[in-house]
């Protein structure tokens, strides 16, 4: 009897343990990303030091802390060709990131809304980041319509 409870609770601690090492963030994306290109909800990041100023950056940390330079503008922009440069002014913010599943992360910035939503890792290398944002069923179908369009891969 004694033997089946101490293999029980052996099983149930394994259990616990291995769920614990699935939420782990992968250590490649614990670092600071600077934006290299956006179309169409898809944004691809490159790995820097530090954020440059005039463009936007993503810093995961291991506490489930996100700083994020953004774009401090009121208002957003829907492709790379509305984005006028020397309007543009960003500022730090502070947020929270959660993984979700190995593949997909949920950001939320409580004072700046431009990044919230829900992500899927598409790539995450080294040096390189893309994000993809998922909606709903029916905005997806429309947006992949517009990328095969453009011509735009994940």
């Amino acid at each position: 009897m004694k033997k089946s409870i101490c293999t029980c609770l052996l099983s149930l601690f394994s259990l616990g343990a291995m769920k614990s090492q699935s939420k782990a963030p992968n250590p490649l994306l614990l670092q600071t990303w600077n934006l290299k290109s956006a179309d169409t909800y898809i944004y691809t990041y490159e790995k820097q030091d530090a954020f440059e100023k005039k463009r936007q950056g993503l810093r995961f940390q291991k506490n489930d802390k996100i700083t994020g330079n953004l774009n401090s503008a009121p208002y957003k922009f829907d492709t790379e060709e509305d984005i006028n440069p020397k309007k543009l002014k960003f500022d730090l913010y502070i947020g929270n990131w959660k993984k979700v599943s190995d593949t997909t992360i949920n950001i939320l910035f409580p004072s700046n809304s431009s990044m919230n939503g829900t992500f899927i890792i598409t790539r995450l290398t080294e040096n390189e980041l893309k994000l993809k944002k998922l909606f709903s069923a029916e905005i997806e179908k429309k947006l992949d319509s517009i990328r095969r369009t453009k011509n735009i891969g994940d």
